[in-house]
């Protein structure tokens, strides 16, 4: 058993702590003396018991017992000093109860942790029921023998458009249920409590005034002694407007984890909804949301954590949305929402920012705390002929420009995405065209040792040799190697011809000490990537010493743990390491120092501006120091000026490169120039 002791009061501490280590055997304890470490403790750890000296009007204590009750699923013991304690104690959780410190004994602590345990496993029996309950397909509902309602699930309220509260202990023959069906009602509820199974058809009257055929059935319930307790009520829906669900199985058309509709209910949903538009004033509006992150979840804990974690998110989504809203499951981790009676766009962007509110609050996922958030895309329809299909489609498109504009966000649809989204759909086409046609070249840009400008390495970068438009900028076609995963067919060709190409220059004389390659967060996420390098390091017969790979901040971020297990095994093989684009990510030092790289790299972005913004000029000052603070060289990227380069050597930045020395350019130009830079520098020297 492992068990974790929050007291603040050393003596007695000592007294409790001396108790459990001579009477619990094998356990495990952990102490904390303060709310700080226990919090800390409580997250790191899953404890099988929480032993708490309770002090009254303690408010580190009163937030963390809030929080302990809100995540931990374990027994929470309050140690308290006298009776006269109790009374602030609040016991109503289930999983909550007290021990006078000076009547401890294991026997009592153990009796006590047995029936807390015991109400706990029945609480999440209670709940797993109740969800089944509340999420059943079919009308099912609970009456007392006298045939007055004490449960009713979603589906049979939202036939009659109630609210449980307004049926909740009402006699069933005056509840809408049986407006048309008074005496029926009562003859059978009256059949039913005396022993009998009761199964016949039933005309409802929906709350769109729509009559409806129920297959409906009443099951008493009895105890040991024959005793009925209470009458089980089930439905399932016989006319014409559910047919599609008879003729298809539930599994059809809902989505086995979660229980939501999938995409083909979903657009069964859409059409309807859609052609709903010409009878209303009102608008529709489509909102498509993508989980950010979430492959990490899956990578880091498990596909059956990423599915309990689905599960979870599912659960919130459907508590943001109005009952007359359609929530699906498209598969992975996308969801889909239908939002009908909308008066104006604002009230789809309302939800969207509720969505992300709620699911940017932790997930507790057997101990562990998983944060996540949503890319929402939201497409708004402006009259009936509007096609479901498009809607959709537009929300997709809308829900990709909030990816791209940093996630955790929304984006509306506008005319201008569908263009780009077609654009980028061509440039992928000839992207995927250019691999069999051989339309990639690598370009060089020459990186130079800052305090004698010598060269001394150089940084290959991937170009797209357009068959009609000739070279494309980067800014236009990388995005999309990225994203349609081109760029990890293309990763072995890039690394073994920058390696190729180097030894060359090597064996030529070139005084260059290392070729920079870059890694994109697709590349990185590849668990044969060391594998692969080592390959091509092997076939060039290059040494692993004039090799450099440069990693974004964005790619290190997505998995700490596996990002420095890769990075300790470059720096193993003797590859250096770069962290690339710093400063425009988000890491922290807290997270930069625990990955060992060699070199970080100032993004342009902040050198651009140099020396005219103080505010780029501190931050790259605070940067260089930081890095060399932390055993790390520096580069900086983007110098054009010779105030650029004066600022930089000033402040002893390592190593530069950019348009003041030379762009990037081709294998042949690279070496022209290289040459007559190395003989410039031979007659200054």
């Amino acid at each position: 058993m492992q068990i974790l002791l929050v007291e603040e009061d050393a003596q007695d501490y000592l007294t409790i702590r001396q108790f459990l280590d001579e009477q619990s055997g094998k356990s495990k304890i952990d102490w904390a003396p303060n709310y700080e470490s226990a919090l800390k403790l409580s997250k790191s750890e899953t404890y099988d018991v929480y032993l708490i000296g309770y002090y009254h009007r303690h408010t580190k204590q009163a937030a963390f017992l809030k929080w302990l009750y809100r995540f931990a699923k374990s027994p929470v013991i309050l140690l308290v000093k006298t009776e006269d304690d109790v009374q602030h104690i609040d016991l109503s959780a289930y999983k909550v109860d007290y021990l006078l410190k000076k009547q401890l004994s294991w026997s009592l602590l153990h009796r006590v942790i047995r029936y807390i345990s015991q109400m706990v496993d029945i609480e999440n029996a209670c709940q797993r029921y109740q969800k089944s309950f509340q999420h059943a397909v079919q009308f099912i509902a609970i009456f007392s023998p006298q045939g007055k309602v004490l449960e009713a699930n979603r589906t049979a309220l939202n036939v009659i458009g109630c609210k449980f509260e307004q049926v909740k202990d009402q006699y069933v023959w005056d509840t809408p249920w049986a407006q048309n069906n008074h005496a029926q009602f009562k003859t059978a509820i009256t059949t039913a409590a005396h022993g009998e199974f009761i199964h016949y058809e039933l005309e409802l009257e929906t709350e769109q005034h729509e009559a409806i055929i129920i297959d409906f059935s009443l099951t008493p319930i009895k105890n040991e002694m024959g005793k009925v307790l209470w009458l089980l009520a089930e439905g399932r829906d016989l006319s014409e407007r559910k047919d599609i669900e008879q003729q298809l199985s539930h599994a059809t058309l809902h989505d086995h984890l979660t229980g939501l509709p999938n995409r083909q209910l979903f657009f069964e949903y859409l059409e309807r909804a859609m052609l709903k538009l010409s009878q209303t004033h009102k608008r529709l509006a489509v909102l498509f949301i993508d989980i950010d992150r979430f492959r990490m979840v899956n990578e880091s804990l498990g596909h059956d954590m990423g599915d309990w974690l689905l599960m979870e998110i599912a659960e919130r989504l459907q508590s943001c949305i109005a009952p007359d809203n359609l929530l699906a499951r498209f598969g992975g981790d996308e969801f889909a929402i239908i939002q009908e009676h909308v008066e104006d766009l604002a009230d789809a962007t309302r939800l969207a920012a509720t969505i992300n509110e709620a699911l940017a609050l932790p997930f507790l996922l057997d101990g562990c705390e998983v944060m996540t958030s949503a890319s929402i895309g939201i497409a708004y329809s402006h009259d009936e002929n509007e096609d479901g299909a498009n809607l959709l489609r537009d929300a997709d498109t809308a829900m990709y420009r909030a990816k791209m504009m940093g996630k955790s966000r929304y984006a509306v649809y506008n005319q201008s995405m569908q263009t780009n989204a077609l654009s980028r759909l061509k440039i992928e086409a000839e992207l995927h065209r250019g691999l069999e046609r051989d339309d990639f070249i690598l370009f060089y840009q020459p990186q130079l040792e800052l305090h004698n400008e010598r060269i001394s390495g150089v940084e290959a970068l991937i170009r797209f040799n357009h068959p009609h438009k000739g070279l494309m900028s980067p800014a236009e076609f990388i995005p999309i190697l990225e994203d349609s995963g081109i760029i990890v067919t293309l990763s072995e060709w890039i690394l073994h011809t920058a390696c190729t190409q180097f030894k060359t220059w090597l064996a030529q004389g070139y005084p260059m000490q290392r070729m920079a390659v870059n890694l994109s967060a697709l590349q990185f996420r590849s668990h044969n990537l060391a594998n692969l390098v080592a390959k091509v390091l092997h076939d060039t017969h290059l040494d692993p010493q004039h090799l450099e790979l440069e990693l974004t901040e964005h790619s290190l971020l997505e998995d700490t743990h596996t990002a420095i297990k890769t990075i300790n095994r470059f720096q193993e093989m003797g590859i250096c390491v770069t962290i690339d684009d710093f400063g425009t990510g988000y890491a922290s030092l807290n997270y930069l120092k625990r990955f060992p790289a060699n070199c970080l790299k100032i993004d342009k972005n902040f050198i651009q501006e140099i020396p005219k913004s103080k505010i780029d000029a501190e931050i790259t000052k605070a940067m260089i120091n930081m890095a060399h603070a932390l055993g790390m060289t520096v580069i900086a990227e983007g110098v054009e000026t010779i105030e650029q380069r004066d600022f930089l050597l000033k402040h002893q930045c390592d190593f530069v490169q950019g348009f003041l020395y030379a762009p990037a350019m081709s294998k042949q130009d690279f070496t022209a120039w290289a040459h007559q830079y190395c003989k410039m520098q031979h007659h200054f020297a």
